[in-house]
């Protein structure tokens, strides 16, 4: 029996256990009382029942539920939200340097449990600068802003650091000026192997890099020994002039003696 059939039993039945109560005693007197009371007593009885139980196929909204709407609703909202993702996505390929949506990506993804999707957006973001703790746990990549080398990542090839500006260049180097910080490999090839870029408004920068942050297919610090750490402060995004020949350089650096870098542009 449908919900709607119940509903209008309730209300006979309530009418008829009315009447039977209180038209009874009055059935000797008169037919009339009787007609009266049921008159009264099924709207009253009628508005009771509407009351507790409501109409019972419509919604909150006023229209009439069914359970194909029901679950129609929440697919809606995935499909939505994985076709924003999506366009996002789209969005990247063609501006690739947009670490922020890079990230946000990334997070979107995880938030739908679509952790391979996640990791590699996520990896893109962690390549132009941007961090998260939780992201990089999940790809196991480290927070890429320890001066001290996670204990779960010990065996991964990365060098990281710190750079600081020379206090007598502060007042040369703008906010909006781009610190980039890569490794090249030492009698390698003149490729970069990982590149960091960061405004220059956040020096000093604690900086790591990894294998993430590969630019090239095949070319990864993890490919070779020994490397040099160049940090340099461009104005512009063309990374290969630096701003008034603002740069400092490591010396040969071992990937395997996993050291702490300092490194003062001046």
């Amino acid at each position: 029996m449908e919900i709607s059939g119940l509903f209008w039993f309730a209300i006979v039945a309530m009418v008829l256990i009315a009447v039977g109560f209180v038209g009874w005693p009055l059935l000797k007197d008169s037919r009339k009382s009787i007609l009266l009371i049921v008159a009264i007593a099924v709207p009253i009885t009628a508005a009771g029942m509407y009351t507790l139980l409501g109409s019972p196929d419509v919604d909150a909204t006023g229209h009439r539920s069914s359970p194909a709407a029901a679950t129609e609703k929440p697919k809606e909202k995935i499909g939505s939200v994985a076709s924003m993702l999506d366009g996002l996505a789209i969005r990247l390929r063609e501006n690739p340097d947009d670490g922020g949506s890079w990230l946000l990506l990334a997070r979107s993804y995880k938030h739908l449990n679509r952790i391979d999707e996640a990791i590699d957006a996520y990896e893109h973001a962690a390549a132009l600068g941007q961090v998260d703790a939780d992201l990089a746990a999940l790809s196991g990549s480290g927070d890429g802003t320890s001066k001290n080398a996670p204990e779960d990542d010990a065996g991964a090839a990365r060098i990281y650091g710190n750079v600081k500006l020379a206090a007598e260049f502060s007042d040369v180097v703008q906010a909006t000026d781009t610190v980039f910080i890569f490794a090249k490999a030492v009698n390698g090839p003149p490729a970069p192997l990982a590149v960091l870029q960061r405004p220059a408004s956040e020096l000093p920068i604690d900086f790591m890099l990894n294998d993430s942050q590969s630019m090239i297919e095949g070319m990864k610090l993890s490919n070779f020994d020994e490397v040099i750490v160049t940090a340099r402060i461009t104005r512009g995004s063309d990374a290969t002039v630096a701003l008034q020949g603002l740069e400092a350089k490591s010396d040969t650096v071992r990937i395997a003696d996993n050291r702490h870098l300092d490194l003062t542009i001046q």
